[in-house]
């Protein structure tokens, strides 16, 4: 149902979109009709507003498409089995190493440290 909400949220910005550019092309045309001559002011300003109507549409589209992607990756995170729950990774997590960590010591520890077991129902593609 979520992925719903997302599309029609893109479907709405689609429409809101073409009502402002119709609008746009109906007062640009209508103010044409009106003048003697082409009143150059009224056709830049509907160009510059349809500009910006499509700058809009599109930022709102790229962001709702961003949205969409991100949710559907946790998603699939999620049916991996990678989301572990929050008390097992604090439990998981090393202890901070004393000291700084570009000392002769501290890359010496980290050089030696045992590799860690792959975890259950990972597959082993390549070794170091």
């Amino acid at each position: 149902m979520r992925g719903d909400v997302m599309q029609w949220m893109g479907r709405l910005v689609a429409v809101v979109f073409g009502l402002g550019v119709l609008a746009l092309i109906g007062a640009v045309v209508v103010l044409i009709q009106q003048a003697e001559g082409v009143p150059p002011m009224p056709v830049f300003l509907g160009l510059l507003g349809m500009t910006v109507l499509i700058l809009l549409a599109g930022a709102c589209l790229a962001l709702i498409s961003i949205a969409v992607s991100a949710r559907r990756g946790v998603e699939a995170l999620r049916a991996m089995g990678g989301a572990a729950p929050v008390a097992v990774a604090e439990e998981e997590a090393e202890p901070e190493m004393q000291g700084p960590p570009f000392t002769p010591t501290g890359l010496a520890e980290a050089a030696i440290a045992p590799p860690r077991p792959p975890r259950p129902g990972r597959v082993l593609v390549a070794e170091r």
